[in-house]
Parts: C-alpha cells; structure tokens; sequence
C-alpha cells in the first residue's frame, strides 16, 4: 500500500507542476499580449539649436520617443544663451553657450555642468560624458565681450540615452557651428 500511495502523491504532484506551468505561460501570453507597442517617435529631430545648424542624425540618439518637440532659446544674463529642447513637455536637451573671463579654467567651466560629473579633461583640452559636454570654441573673439572666451555646453535627461563618442561628435559639430555665427564675429 504505501507504494500505491507514493504513486499517487507523485501523479498529484506531476499535475499540479503540468497546471502551474500551463498557468504560467497563460499569464505571460495574456500580458505580452496586452501591453503596449514600443513608443513611437511622431516628431522629426531639429536641424538647428536655437538659430545653429546641427546635423539631427547627431542629435536624435539623444532624444526619447515621443509626441511633440519644442526648441526656445532664452538668455538669463547677456552672457548665457541657453537653447531647451523638450518632448512632450519635458526638458530632453540643453544646448548653451557661455562668455567665461579668459582666467577661467575649463575645469570651472565644466563644475558648472551638472552632467559632468564623470567626466575627466580629454586630450583636446575639452570635458565630454555620456550626458553632456563643455568645449571651448577656439578662435571665438567678440568685441562685446572682450576678454572672454565662448565656451559651449551640452547636457541632456536622460541617462539611458547618454553614449561618450555620441556626445563627442554632437559637441564637436555644434561648437563648430557656434564659431561660425555671429557670435564670434
């Protein structure tokens, strides 16, 4: 007799591990089947920040998916011109250029870049991370602002979509572009 009830407890067993499974695989199928799509990008990605032209293939590893997309500039002090990307209503990207006195280190400059934290001088004298930038745009001269130097700085929100060489070429190709502008002129 107590094999028959060993037998018995091990087919009990069996069916309740073949139910559990089957009950498990419903589930994960009910849930797949319910949640939403990936999130689409309904917005095309700028082809100027704020008035300076950028390429938006360097521009759109930065941005998240999303609805709507709105760029303003504004200027806290005649020093600063700050350029805001947001989607759908959030602040996505920050793209500024800053006077700094010629006395100012690029490691000040760069302290005042919250998304640098992590980021260490790199051979060409500028700071680049995963989430932001500060470079200098060499040859910059402004009668305005006489004995300063134009720095740029980039920073963005969202930490998953920081990438260092992504950031490197966007800072490159949009410091370029300010040393092309009026700014320095």
């Amino acid at each position: 007799m107590p094999e028959a009830n060993r037998a018995k407890k091990a087919g009990y067993s069996m069916a309740w591990r073949t139910l559990a499974a089957t009950a498990a695989v419903v589930a994960l199928g009910t849930i797949t089947g319910c949640s939403e799509p990936h999130a689409k990008t309904e917005y095309d990605a700028p082809r100027a920040l704020c008035g300076t032209p950028v390429n938006p293939d360097l521009v759109s590893p930065f941005l998240p998916s999303g609805k709507e997309i709105k760029v303003r500039e504004t200027h806290p002090v005649p020093s600063r011109t700050i350029c805001r990307v947001d989607v759908d209503g959030r602040w996505v990207l920050m793209a500024n250029t800053e006077w700094w006195r010629e006395d100012v280190s690029s490691s000040t400059v760069a302290s005042a870049n919250a998304q640098l934290r992590k980021a260490q001088l790199s051979p060409d004298g500028d700071y680049y991370s995963a989430t932001g930038s500060v470079k200098l745009v060499k040859g910059c001269k402004s009668s305005a602002h006489s004995r300063q130097l134009l720095y740029t700085s980039l920073q963005i929100s969202n930490a998953d979509l920081g990438d260092t060489p992504a950031m490197k070429k966007l800072a490159t190709a949009y410091t370029d572009a300010v040393g092309r502008s009026d700014a320095c002129s």
